[in-house]
């Protein structure tokens, strides 16, 4: 297993403990935090559609295939 250190400000921990005693399946933070991950490593919150568009719109940038706001206009 590898080891994460995280860093929170001192009110998230504050939250985090207040989430902890309100959800006791979660025996610790370390716990909470692999949850979290695996969540969202497993959930992709874009469809594959929208994931291509990010592709090629930002392909589109880097290329400098951009118009700006006033040209819209």
């Amino acid at each position: 297993m590898s080891t994460l250190n995280v860093e929170i400000p001192d009110e998230m921990g504050d939250d985090l403990q207040a989430f902890l005693e309100e959800h006791p399946h979660y025996l610790d933070e370390g716990e909470l935090v692999r949850d979290a991950l695996r969540h969202l490593m497993a959930s992709p919150s874009l469809s594959e559609q929208a994931r291509e568009d990010v592709r090629v719109s930002r392909e589109q940038i880097d290329a400098g295939d951009v118009v700006s706001l006033d040209e819209l206009e």
